[in-house]
């Protein structure tokens, strides 16, 4: 928190009504002797404060004065010693409309204090307040990401529902089983093309691939006439979706190769799975 934000936390109105704990009390003393911001702030509330007094206060009537001074009239007293007269006073009594005013003033004063009070305890909710309301905004835009995010998942289950329901898919299963040579790297991998027969285009679904590292991507190919052609690269945070990829038209075989990121012309990673057609 930054001096500025100190500030208008409302620590310098409750420092002055006395309204702060004996920490806030240290703490805001110690940032008065550190910062001049901060005592800037306490002399201006201060002054304020009294400027507010001020300009409440009533003028006492013109004739108060020659009341008090008549209080005062001396009366002479004659020694008792022979001596010179000596001067008494009478005793002082209060004005009803002295003591009119000293309640007034008091009352005022604490009206001010209690309005200040009521000020600082309303702006702390105020702030509380405000920051449920954004807590509640980001949580509430959250809630819109993650509802459109299963959406799209949701969509993309039926897709794959409709497709291996589809008459005319034709399904080619790609085990790690079937690879040649040296055998896939990850034995139990398995995957699934769904090729449709009218349209030629090819998806593919993940029933079971390690996760690449970094760096690396799945990439499938279509056998065709002992030659691979690129049939698309696979992001892994699709899950065990159906995939569109490339559109094929003819092809012997499908296998799936781990290459680096983004593809490659030509199958050069290691074969994890494969399926005859």
């Amino acid at each position: 928190m930054n001096i500025q934000e100190y500030i208008s936390s409302g620590i310098v109105e409750s420092y002055v009504l006395g309204l702060a704990d004996e920490a806030e009390r240290a703490e805001f003393e110690e940032m008065c002797t550190r910062f001049a911001e901060v005592r800037a702030a306490r002399d201006a509330f201060e002054l304020s404060l009294e400027q507010h007094a001020l300009a409440g206060a009533v003028a006492p009537p013109a004739h108060l004065r020659e009341t008090i001074l008549q209080q005062f009239v001396a009366e002479p007293a004659v020694n008792i010693n022979g001596g010179a007269p000596v001067v008494q006073l009478r005793p002082i009594r209060r004005s009803p409309i002295s003591m009119a005013m000293r309640y007034v003033a008091a009352a005022a004063i604490v009206l001010l204090a209690g309005s200040a009070a009521l000020n600082v305890y309303y702006f702390k909710k105020y702030r509380e307040y405000s920051q449920r309301y954004d807590q509640l905004v980001a949580r509430q835009a959250e809630l819109a990401l993650n509802n459109k995010a299963m959406q799209t998942r949701m969509g993309g289950y039926e897709r794959t529902i409709a497709g291996l329901t589809n008459p005319n898919m034709a399904k080619i299963y790609m085990d790690a089983s079937a690879v040649p040579g040296n055998g896939s790297p990850a034995p139990g991998s398995q995957a699934t093309v769904l090729w449709d027969t009218r349209t030629k285009d090819v998806y593919l679904m993940v029933n079971n691939l390690p996760q690449p590292e970094s760096g690396k991507q799945y990439q499938l190919w279509a056998i065709v006439d002992n030659q691979p052609v690129d049939a698309g690269t696979l992001h892994m945070d699709e899950g065990r979706m159906m995939v569109k990829m490339k559109n094929i038209p003819r092809a012997q075989l499908f296998a799936i190769t781990l290459e680096q990121e983004g593809g490659s012309p030509t199958p050069k990673g290691p074969m994890y799975v494969m399926g005859k057609v």
